[in-house]
């Protein structure tokens, strides 16, 4: 029943607040990711010393690539099957054996297709590449993670993805030791990290999942025709946010390949709350949605997601040069990309929750447009910016992308809120 349906004699809703355990989860997320993101930032500092300029670019164009390949491989599954979950808890398990089976097509895809780029255009290393790849059907283990997501209770799976940076920075450090100097190794073994992260994520997880023995999985057909427009409109998000790396390496090269994707990583960590927070909160914007008040919580959702953004983006503005000067002199020419860098991030913390909102209320083919119009402007700025201002317009670029997604994604749910929680 909608707030428009309800009649006087019904009684009142519980105040609409963000519940606790949302705040609680990003709590976790955002320690893990800290801990993540500190292992993958001191990798890379190992490296950016160890690795020849032109190589170190080459290793993080790659890393940008199968972070683009992990959400290829998804395809909206995940989402799906959360969503799901969380409106009715009997949809979990024949909507798992489903998930797991689209996964497992889409990673057998992407292997074979980054086994063929290897052999073509990474003759001197690809075996390497090729074999990295492999970890992306490790996705399908990942899965398991769906009890704890419905229930909003992230600590054991923070907990395991620490592990698994960890184990990824140990496997790095120990190949530094052996003398060698090809990029693919090292990508090989931030994989080999991953996948036991996957692995341990399943046999951790698969107890909190209902029981898939005898139980039919949902329809592919219908499954897909959900998952699809999800996936594609995540894909573009991965694409828009790492597309540049393309542009920078045609026309700057690979050694400002590695100046910029430093700069990346740093926004990477100012996002942190706001994507967090709004990919905790779910399960409560379906709930929410399904009460007719999903507009109503998603703004207060994106209100207390903007004051956290605010504060995290001017604390990091004073130090972007004594952060990027870690790496070496060289990384300080990023300086002005990280400003802009920065000022995406602010747009991301009010992005996150809308398009969050917008998959709770089931609005993928809504979801698919937003992503695929900010697709279009970080690929039209790119190209104008780009060639005339090398990695600072690729930054610009990711500013106006996101707010463009930022307002696309609030026009949606503006548009698909009953009068009166527009009127409220």
């Amino acid at each position: 029943m909608s707030i428009a349906d309800a009649s006087p004699q019904d009684p009142p809703q519980a105040p609409l607040r963000v519940p606790r355990r949302v705040w609680g989860a990003a709590s976790w997320l955002i320690g893990g990711r800290l801990f993540g993101s500190g292992c993958t930032l001191l990798t890379l500092l190992v490296l950016s010393g160890h690795l020849s300029d032109a190589d170190f670019g080459r290793l993080t164009f790659w890393v940008s690539v199968f972070l683009v390949l992990d959400g290829v491989v998804d395809f909206g599954a995940g989402q799906v099957s959360l969503q799901r979950a969380a409106a009715d808890p009997a949809d979990a398990a024949p909507n798992l054996r489903t998930a797991r089976r689209a996964r497992t097509l889409s990673a057998s895809m992407v292997v074979l297709t980054v086994a063929g780029v290897a052999a073509s255009f990474e003759a001197g290393d690809g075996l390497y590449l090729a074999i990295a790849a492999l970890y992306h059907f490790s996705h399908v283990l990942e899965l398991s993670t769906l009890g704890w997501k419905s229930r909003i209770a992230w600590r054991s799976p923070v907990l395991v993805r620490a592990g698994a940076a960890l184990m990824s920075l140990l496997f790095v450090l120990l190949l530094r030791e052996t003398g060698e100097q090809r990029p693919m190794p090292f990508l090989l073994a931030i994989a080999a990290g991953s996948t036991l992260g996957n692995l341990a994520l399943h046999l951790v997880g698969r107890r909190g999942l209902p029981s898939v023995r005898g139980v039919e999985p949902a329809p592919m057909g219908s499954f897909l025709a959900t998952s699809i427009p999800m996936g594609a409109a995540a894909v573009f998000q991965q694409l828009y946010f790492h597309v540049d790396n393309v542009f920078v390496r045609a026309l700057a090269g690979d050694e400002a390949v590695g100046h910029y994707n430093v700069a990346v990583r740093v926004m990477s960590l100012a996002i942190m709350g706001g994507v967090f927070a709004s990919s905790a909160a779910l399960p409560w914007l379906a709930r929410a949605h399904a009460e007719g008040r999903g507009l109503a919580a998603a703004l207060r959702l994106t209100g207390a997601s903007a004051a956290l953004g605010l504060a995290v983006v001017l604390g990091l503005v004073p130090l972007r040069d004594p952060v990027l000067g870690l790496f070496g002199e060289g990384f300080l020419v990023a300086s002005t990309s990280l400003l802009w860098l920065l000022a995406a991030a602010f747009a991301v913390h009010i992005g996150a929750p809308l398009m969050t909102a917008v998959v709770a209320a089931g609005r993928s083919q809504a979801l698919l447009v937003i992503a695929s119009a900010g697709l279009a402007v970080n690929l039209a700025g790119n190209a104008m910016l780009v060639p005339d201002r090398g990695m600072d317009g690729a930054a610009m670029a990711t500013l106006f992308t996101e707010v463009t997604v930022a307002l696309l994604a609030l026009v949606v749910l503006a548009r698909g809120a009953p009068a009166t929680t527009r009127d409220a």
